[in-house]
């Protein structure tokens, strides 16, 4: 019947309440610490009125005034009374309340779901430290809550139960979800979780363990053959598997294996009564001393061999395969070992037989193996050879056992002792080799290397091992160095290309040269004889001349004189006037003079003047 005028905004704090925006300012609802920072305190007559009732108040304040407060008292679930009743009869007596309602308001409702223990005025945080602080103290916690402040405390808690009607956040966080209304049969979630846990250790203790012991005992003295002992584990498993099945009687009315295994827990706890102990002390102690003495007898399989140390000092020879006996412990001591069993290391990588199921479709040293048997173990695999490049190197060592006691005595790990003893053999002998010898060459000679540094180093252990055989399984580049090493692989190539472009070059070019310096030897030998023969005709000639010039030195003076003047006026008319006191004679010379003493024609003669004539 109030009238309530429109609000906007609503923002809901959590543990603390609502806040709006109203016509005459801020309104809140919720605890009344919520309410009374920003208003006038709650009035204690309704606190009281809501203690008197059982209550608890959601105060109300509109602006800076309290406007008055809703009253909710909680209805008890169903069946709660005998849930409580029901746990405590199991053994659970702590039962505890955690709330955020006022405290009065949450006795009120403890007392009448008979938990003694009660925590109110809480916020969700504060419910999920109490439930860490039980834990913390080494007891086991099991919640049962549906509201949405209750989510962390159920997630915390060793045992979460989301009752019906629950919120989705708080039915998430739980572990278990009870659906019936009623909490009545609650206590049955704790009776079939111990049932359960008890029926797991029956067939752990009973079937798993004894009835498993008594066959491999059966079997190590030969009483027992192989058929016998696969139908022994098969029965094993289904006694197990019958035993489990019990539990979905839990809940329900017992039945003729339950009263059956009750009488034999009664029988059990006769059984104890002292008087009873005290008369069968003897016969136990006698049956423990046979059991004692029975227990030195022990069968070695073919593949091992048995080593017995007697207060510490191993006894020789060593027992062969077949039944023997040694005194019991702590006397002797046996210790088996498979000393004809060829063992292997290997180095760069490790075999998953369990991932076999995602093998790849190929292996490949430039692929990554991220899946199937191989597994790569690049501390292992990387190393540098002696001529400085990296490779990636996967072996695999075979050995066996030549003297078991000091492979099993004088060794903390016998198989760790050989892998690091490999793995320092491989590094110190390929880092001496180069790479050309380990891929291809030299490779076997790199194995036996490596299989006598190897058997050294274990011998200088005192390891008790034999190398049988050292295998290099795969040596490439890194697959770090990949794309590196294919960029080096290109520029080699080229390097060859543009190598063998250059000799062919040279090649041609030198003949060439060579070709050509022989044409020009040539050339200059002709030009040489031509000049020499030329030299010598000029000097032949020049000989004749100078003959004929000592027979006749004046018509070849004149004959010399008119070359040179043919040659200097060549082309040129020429008129040559004779000085001597005979009879002169007028030559036109007209073209070039033949040389060689060919007669000059006259033109025409006159007679010489007289002498003062002459000109």
């Amino acid at each position: 019947g109030l009238a309530l005028p429109p609000v906007e905004g609503a923002t809901a704090l959590a543990g603390r309440g609502v806040e709006a925006r109203g016509a005459r300012g801020t309104v809140r609802a919720g605890s009344a610490a919520f309410v009374s920072e920003d208003g006038e305190p709650p009035s204690l007559a309704i606190a009281s009125e809501a203690d008197a009732l059982g209550a608890t108040a959601v105060w109300v304040s509109e602006g800076h005034l309290l406007a008055g407060a809703v009253l909710l008292r909680d209805r008890l679930r169903e069946g709660i009374p005998a849930c409580t009743g029901a746990l405590r009869d199991m053994g659970i007596e702590r039962l505890a309340m955690l709330t955020g309602d006022r405290r009065r308001a949450a006795e009120a409702i403890a007392r009448e779901a008979g938990i003694g223990e009660v925590a109110a005025d809480l916020l969700p945080e504060q419910k999920l430290d109490r439930i860490r602080e039980w834990i913390a103290m080494g007891r086991t916690v099991a919640m049962a809550g549906d509201g949405i402040n209750d989510a962390p405390a159920l997630a915390a808690a060793s045992v979460g139960i989301a009752v019906a009607g629950a919120s989705d956040l708080a039915a998430e966080a739980a572990g278990v979800v009870y659906l019936p209304h009623s909490l009545e049969r609650l206590p049955q979630l704790f009776q079939v979780g111990r049932r359960a846990v008890a029926t797991a250790w029956q067939n752990i203790i009973l079937f798993a363990g004894v009835v498993n012991l008594t066959a491999v005992i059966l079997a190590a003295t030969g009483r027992l053959g192989p058929i016998g002992a696969a139908l022994t584990h098969q029965l094993s498993s289904f006694f197990v598997m019958m035993n489990s099945l019990r539990l979905l009687r839990a809940g329900g009315p017992e039945g003729r294996a339950g009263r059956l295994w009750r009488q034999v827990a009664r029988a059990a706890a006769g059984w104890a009564d002292p008087e009873r102990l005290r008369r069968l002390r003897r016969p136990a102690a006698a049956l423990a001393a046979g059991i004692v003495l029975v227990s030195g007898v022990y069968v070695i399989p073919p593949e091992e061999v048995g080593i017995v140390q007697r207060f510490g000092r191993m006894l020789t020879p060593y027992d062969a395969p077949g039944i023997h006996y040694k005194l019991p412990w702590p006397i002797d001591r046996l210790t088996r070992i498979q000393a004809r069993r060829v063992r292997t290391v290997e180095i760069g990588y490790r075999s998953n037989a369990a991932a076999a199921d995602v093998e790849p479709a190929a292996y490949e040293w430039n692929v990554q193996h991220r899946a199937g048997r191989f597994q790569r173990v690049p501390e292992e695999s990387l190393l540098l050879t002696g001529d400085q490049n990296m490779i990636e190197l996967n072996a695999v060592v075979h050995y066996d056992l030549a003297r078991p006691d000091q492979f099993a005595f004088g060794q903390l790990d016998g198989d760790a002792t050989v892998r690091a003893a490999a793995e320092w053999a491989v590094q110190s002998v390929v880092t001496s080799a180069s790479l050309d010898e380990v891929l291809t060459t030299g490779r076997a000679a790199v194995e036996q290397s490596v299989k006598r540094e190897l058997q050294a180093r274990l011998n200088k252990y005192r390891a008790g091992v034999r190398v049988l055989s050292v295998r290099l399984e795969d040596v490439h580049p890194s697959l770090e160095v990949v794309d590196a090493f294919r960029e080096v692989s290109e520029a080699f190539e080229e390097k060859n290309r543009l190598v063998n472009e250059a000799e062919g070059y040279r090649n041609e070019q030198v003949a060439l040269a060579r070709g050509q310096a022989l044409a020009r030897l040539a050339d200059a030998a002709g030009y040489t004889a031509g000049r020499v023969n030329r030299a010598e005709g000029d000097a032949g000639r020049f000989e004749l001349r100078e003959a004929a010039f000592r027979t006749a030195p004046g018509p070849t003076g004149t004959r010399l004189y008119l070359e040179t003047i043919e040659q200097v006026l060549a082309g040129k008319r020429k008129l040559i006037l004779d000085s001597s006191k005979a009879r002169r004679q007028l030559y036109l010379i007209d073209g070039a003079i033949e040389i060689g003493g060919a007669p000059l024609n006259p033109v025409f003669t006159e007679t010489p003047p007289k002498p003062q004539e002459e000109h």
